[in-house]
């Protein structure tokens, strides 16, 4: 099983320094985050506003959602034009990156099995949404699922996802080691898989 889409992003940011600057925008943001968290978290504990942490946390992975879409526009288009794209699609990117951040991040509170499986079956989104042919939601879940299992990046999936459980769990810089991974990462992954399979389309035609 080729894992190209790991490997070569040392390639890919050598030849487009530009694309590792939203992952570092995306540990900034989560930083500051769990800073105004931090600050006021003996305020919240005393009114028992348990929410409020859980809200930082899915504003933080929506953040990181949203800003992968944007390390794929760079990766795959010229400058100007992956700023242009951005701008028309960040508001309907970041609606869907909150919704889908909710769901991941309710599901790791239960119990991590949850978590883990929405996240293996949405995981690409952020990236289908502005690289995929279709715009429709029905279209893009449907081309996020079949980038996972028809063209067989199930692989993948699931070793990218142990990298990011992993380097949660480091004390710490864990969760931004993942939130860097995820968005710098993933989009690679996504577009590393449709240049091999329309390479091999190519091929076999």
């Amino acid at each position: 099983m080729d894992l190209d889409g790991f490997g070569n992003i040392f390639e890919t940011i050598g030849k487009n320094p530009r694309v590792i600057f939203p992952a570092f925008v995306g540990v900034i943001a989560a930083l500051l985050f769990d800073i105004i968290s931090f600050e006021y978290s003996g305020m919240l504990k005393s009114f028992n506003f348990s929410w409020i942490p859980f809200s930082f946390e899915v504003l933080k992975w929506s953040v990181a959602f949203t800003l992968s879409a944007w390390t794929a526009l760079l990766m795959k288009e010229r400058e100007r034009e992956s700023h242009e794209i951005f701008s028309n699609v960040f508001l309907d990117v970041f609606v869907f990156s909150v919704f889908m951040a909710f769901f991941v991040v309710a599901g790791f509170g239960f119990y991590i099995v949850p978590g883990f499986l929405i996240l293996f079956f949405m995981i690409y989104i952020p990236s289908e949404m502005v690289l995929g042919e279709s715009t429709k939601s029905l279209g893009i879940l449907k081309g996020n699922l079949k980038f996972i299992l028809e063209d067989a990046h199930v692989i993948h999936t699931l070793v990218a996802l142990l990298l990011m459980v992993i380097f949660v769990l480091i004390p710490y810089v864990g969760e931004y080691l993942a939130i860097f991974f995820y968005i710098l990462w993933i989009p690679n992954i996504y577009i590393s898989g449709k240049n091999e399979y329309e390479e091999g389309e190519e091929i076999e035609w």
